[in-house]
């Protein structure tokens, strides 16, 4: 093969690479534009108004001038630059401590105080509310067994009490239950000096009619004097002079009931030297009169106090005919402690 045979070959080929595309000729590039930032330029950003950015921001723009609270600033207060958000913690700091750092696990920016439900809050209840918890560990009970939810199913809702429980009277409020049973340690009664004996009485009936019923000095005291701390009972002896100096509390108890002391109700083993404790003139001329009567205890005749038996009741009418002329014992027997002491009044 010649060369001109060569060379028309090579052309050949050429012209089919290029009409099949294998071989073209360089084409020039278009430039890709530079990206642009999405955030409009906003001239006099800082006054601009409130209803300007709830145009774009709806949704914030509504949480915030309904549910803002203290947040409802304005809109640039937090926002100073188109886009900027800040962090809370550059106002408010680590205001629950630092176990909980991330304040938008419970609170929406722009309605901080909003409504929440409990369930989403329950692992957070214990960093926040440590006094609460406290209160559940250092006095255990039925309160102390439920889940924070179960009373406060929404942040910041309070249960009433009697939602839950039947009031010991009709009257109550959640008032008065809370006046005496702290929340979370209900059994650790605490009520105030000016507390009525009326809510007293709502628990304490049958000692709020005694002491009506007794119209002593001890009624005329509240409550809260004696008792200054709910089931703390005074000893007599803190107030009262004892008969003699020998006597103890459960001596005093074992006469006067505490919320009605002149109701004296005595034990059936009570001496004579009891009594005599306060009836010493008494005493002396039974225990000098020589008589059936000095054998018999005191509450053998006066099984109440101030109780006068008639002689009647024991002795009948014994005189017969003389009962005619006297028929009042006492006419005759002038002292009933010493009936061997007679003295005719006519």
């Amino acid at each position: 093969m010649n060369s001109k045979n060569i060379l028309t070959g090579i052309i050949v080929v050429m012209l089919l690479l290029i009409n099949s595309g294998c071989i073209s000729q360089p084409q020039e590039l278009t430039p890709v534009p530079a990206p642009t930032s999405t955030v409009p330029v906003i001239q006099n950003y800082l006054s601009t108004s409130d209803e300007t950015c709830g145009e774009c921001h709806i949704s914030a723009f509504d949480l915030m001038s309904q549910e803002g609270g203290k947040h409802n600033k304005g809109c640039t207060f937090c926002h100073f630059q188109h886009g900027t958000k800040p962090k809370c913690t550059q106002c408010h700091g680590l205001i629950h401590g630092t176990q909980i750092q991330d304040c938008k696990n419970c609170h929406d920016e722009h309605a901080p105080l909003r409504v929440l439900s409990s369930s989403t809050l329950e692992e957070y209840c214990a960093r926040c509310h440590t006094h609460q918890m406290g209160e559940f560990s250092n006095y255990p009970g039925r309160h102390a067994d439920l889940k924070c939810i179960y009373c406060h199913q929404v942040h910041r809702h309070i249960e009433s009490c009697i939602n839950c429980h039947a009031p010991h009277s009709a009257e109550l409020t959640y008032e008065d239950c809370l006046m005496c049973h702290p929340a979370h340690m209900p059994q650790e009664i605490d009520y105030p000096e000016n507390i009525t004996d009326t809510n007293c009485a709502f628990c304490h009936e049958a000692v709020s009619n005694a002491l009506v019923e007794g119209d002593t000095k001890h009624s005329t005291l509240g409550c809260s004097y004696c008792h200054e701390v709910h089931e703390m009972i005074h000893e007599c002896l803190d107030c009262h002079t004892p008969h003699t100096p020998g006597m103890t509390n459960d001596d005093c108890t074992g006469c006067h009931p505490a919320h009605n002391p002149m109701d004296m109700e005595f034990p059936v083993d009570a001496g004579e030297e009891s009594c005599a404790v306060c009836h010493r003139e008494i005493d002396a001329i039974l225990s000098g009169s020589n008589t059936k009567h000095d054998e018999l205890g005191c509450i053998y005749c006066h099984p109440r106090h101030r109780y006068l038996p008639t002689c009647e009741s024991c002795h009948g009418l014994p005189h017969e005919k003389i009962h005619e002329n006297f028929p009042v014992c006492l006419q005759c027997h002038i002292v009933s402690h010493d009936v061997k002491n007679i003295l005719f009044t006519r």
